[in-house]
């Protein structure tokens, strides 16, 4: 979706109301509209909004993603934030109910001008926000790109939403989520696990339930 400020208060009379009338302003030059859950911080109600603006009959879909924020103790793949803490973004996603999940990059460093300049991180930007991956160059004898965890647990986090589909294609969505949550795996933006051995219990389930 586009940013929408104090411009927009033709289309609604708050920021956040203008935000949701953007499908109407964009339709039917765009059929993805991506909101950062930067706006949308812990308010998991104001999902419901943005969707029922959407028009699926059109072929549009609701897509998030994450940026500069949103910031601990939100999920977000920034270094020093905790496994869970990234794996949970994939987990928000599903919740949620979007149908696509952007990223801003992958390889994004600070620019060098000569190909010996160290390796560093952009300014001003989260350290780790925008690198996924390590120059083989540098990190690896083969110069194959290395894989960094937090992409790793991006990985952990879409075969966690495969469980999770999974289950849902055999007892509904509302039981998945009771799953979801029934597990302590993710509540919510802030409350989620903080350790792995709550999702293991939720993927145990899931095996046991849907193996046959």
């Amino acid at each position: 979706m586009a940013n929408v400020g104090p411009s927009g208060s033709e289309l609604a009379p708050s920021t956040f109301e203008a935000f949701t009338k953007v499908p109407n302003v964009l339709r039917p030059h765009t059929q993805i509209f991506c909101t950062s859950e930067w706006v949308l911080g812990t308010r998991e109600d104001l999902v419901k909004d943005i969707i029922a603006e959407l028009r699926p009959d059109l072929g549009e879909e609701w897509w998030t993603y994450v940026c500069m924020g949103p910031s601990d103790p939100q999920p977000n793949w920034h270094l020093g934030m905790r496994g869970t803490q990234h794996r949970a973004v994939m987990w928000r996603a599903w919740k949620e109910g979007g149908t696509g999940f952007l990223y801003w990059g992958t390889n994004c460093y600070e620019k060098a001008m000569i190909p010996s300049a160290e390796i560093c991180f952009r300014r001003g930007l989260p350290p780790g926000d925008g690198v996924l991956f390590y120059p083989g160059e540098v990190f690896s004898s083969s110069k194959e790109p290395v894989a960094s965890l937090r992409l790793e647990r991006i990985l952990s986090g879409m075969q966690d939403i495969e469980y999770l589909n999974l289950y849902s294609s055999k007892y509904g969505r509302e039981e998945a989520l009771a799953l979801l949550e029934k597990t302590g795996a993710y509540l919510g933006p802030d409350r989620y696990a903080h350790d792995h051995g709550p999702v293991d219990v939720m993927r145990g389930e899931v095996y046991r339930t849907c193996r046959s």
